[in-house]
């Protein structure tokens, strides 16, 4: 799947027409997010990891240079609070790891009203 596959550079209006899509007819700013998107209905996953015997496909070239990181152990993502060293592979994970500086507990069991810092607590 590519560009070419939704419409030329004449196609303004980047929308899914796939059967019975959630997103019924509301449109993406850009044509790769399009793109990216119908991977979800085909399945297609064109990125595969280089190294060795590992396996994993993505659909998206983003997640592949995120999955790269468990195989080098990059971690470029910072902790911003000052004197915490702890350093996160992508920008979520250390915006899940931000809640443990501050008393803002945004994940809520389903089970009891106990709150939490962190979503697997």
């Amino acid at each position: 799947l590519s560009v070419e596959h939704v419409g030329g550079p004449e196609q303004a209006n980047h929308v899914c027409h796939w059967d019975e899509c959630p997103r019924e007819g509301k449109p993406f700013k850009a044509k790769y997010k399009l793109v990216n998107h119908i991977r979800v209905h085909t399945g297609e996953k064109p990125f595969p990891c280089p190294f060795p015997a590992c396996g994993k496909v993505s659909a998206r070239s983003e997640n592949l240079k995120i999955h790269k990181r468990t195989h080098t152990g990059e971690k470029p993502f910072k902790c911003e609070f000052e004197g915490c060293d702890r350093r996160f592979a992508n920008s979520s994970d250390r915006k899940k790891h931000m809640h443990v500086h501050t008393s803002d507990k945004p994940y809520f069991c389903k089970v009891c009203d106990k709150s939490y810092t962190h979503p697997s607590s």
